[in-house]
C-alpha cells in the first residue's frame, strides 16, 4: 500500500492473479500475469512520491471463478477506499487503445447445475418409471424462448455445457440426469429472471425432483458514470487514446464485486486487432501494452 496519511482520500488499483487449464497444465491464457505486473509496476512508480492520497494495491486470486474479488472486497471498506480501478487486456482492438463503457462493461454470469431425480425402471417397461431425459430435452428446447423475455433490458444467453442421463445399462430406463448451463446477461436483474424461468420449467414434472446449484458466480460489472466520465476527461487531458465500446463484453469479470462496494471504473486495453483470442493456446499478455496500462492507472491514482 502507498500510504501518505489517514486523513487523505484513498483509491484502489486491482491486479488479479489467476491462470486457466491448458493441455500442459495451468497457463496464463487470459492475461492475469500482465494485470498483476501492471499493479506491481504502478506501486514501484508511486513509491516515494507524494501525490496527496493513499493507494491500495489489490493482488487478488480466483478471478476466473468469480471468487477472488468477492473475497478481497472487504479491504475497500477497511481502507476507506473512495474509488477502485482495474482493466483487462482485450484482443480484437487497436493495440494500446483504452476501451471504456459508461454502464455495464461485462456481463453477469453463473454456472447452473440442474439435477433431476426420477425413478429408474426396466427398459422394457418404461411406463413404470420416470425417466428425466424427456424433461431435460424439453427444457433444452425451451431455452431459446426463455431467453426472450420482453422485460429484458439487454442481451440474455443460456449455453448448454453438459448433459448426462443414465449410463450404458441397456436394460435400464434412467432415473437420474443432470443439465449444466452457463447463463449470462448484460444486467443482473435479467439474469435472475432467466434463472427463475429455467428453474420453474425444470420443476414442471411433479414426478421428478429437481435441485439447482450454482458455481462461478459473477455479478455484472457496472461502471459508475461519474467516475467513468472523470476518467475519460483525464485521458483526454493526458493524451491517452480511448474509445467507447458499443455494447458490454459477453464475458464476465469479478471486478463487479468491488463496484458493489464503492464507486469505480473498469477498462479494457487493446491487445491488437489480429491478436489471438483470450483463453486460446496462442494467447499471452502482450508486454508492449504495459506502458499504457501503467500510465492509465498511475494517472488515475494521482489525478482522480
Amino acid at each position: 500500500m502507498h500510504r501518505e496519511g489517514d486523513d487523505l482520500p484513498t483509491v484502489a488499483i486491482r491486479g488479479d492473479v489467476d491462470a486457466i487449464p491448458g493441455a500442459d497444465g495451468a497457463f496464463h491464457g487470459c492475461g492475469h500475469d500482465g494485470h498483476a505486473a501492471t499493479a506491481a509496476g504502478c506501486a514501484m512508480v508511486l513509491d516515494g512520491k507524494k501525490i496527496g492520497r493513499n493507494v491500495v494495491f489489490l493482488f487478488q486470486p480466483g478471478e476466473e471463478i468469480g471468487a477472488g474479488a468477492k473475497l478481497c472486497r472487504s479491504a475497500l471498506a477497511r481502507e476507506h477506499v473512495s474509488a477502485v480501478f482495474g482493466y483487462h487486456s482485450i484482443p480484437g482492438h487497436p493495440k494500446g487503445k483504452v476501451l471504456t463503457r459508461r454502464d455495464v462493461f461485462a456481463c453477469a454470469s453463473r454456472g447452473m447445475i440442474i439435477k433431476f431425480e426420477g425413478l429408474q425402471c426396466h427398459a422394457a417397461y418404461p411406463e413404470t418409471g420416470h425417466n428425466p431425459a424427456f424433461l431435460i430435452s424439453d427444457l433444452i428446447g425451451a431455452l431459446p424462448t426463455l431467453i426472450k423475455d420482453p422485460a429484458n433490458r439487454g442481451m440474455v444467453l443460456a449455453t448448454v455445457v453438459a448433459v448426462q442421463v443414465g449410463s450404458h445399462a441397456f436394460g435400464v430406463s434412467a432415473g437420474q440426469g443432470e443439465l449444466c448451463l452457463t447463463v449470462r446477461a448484460h444486467y443482473e436483474e435479467d439474469l435472475e429472471r432467466l434463472i427463475a424461468g429455467i428453474t420453474d420449467y425444470a420443476g414442471r414434472d411433479k414426478d421428478i425432483r429437481t435441485t439447482v446449484e450454482f458455481i462461478d458466480v459473477f455479478p455484472d460489472t457496472v461502471n459508475d458514470e461519474e467516475t467513468e466520465l472523470r476518467a475519460e476527461q483525464l485521458m483526454d487531458e493526458n493524451g491517452i487514446a480511448h474509445e467507447m465500446l458499443s455494447e458490454p463484453l459477453r464475458w464476465s469479470e469479478d471486478f463487479g464485486w468491488y463496484l458493489k462496494e464503492c464507486k469505480g471504473a473498469f477498462f479494457g486495453i487493446g491487445d491488437g486487432e489480429d491478436y489471438p483470442a483470450l483463453h486460446t493456446p496462442e494467447f499471452e499478455y502482450p508486454d508492449d501494452i504495459l506502458e499504457t496500462a501503467m500510465g492509465l492507472l498511475v494517472m488515475l491514482a494521482e489525478q482522480y
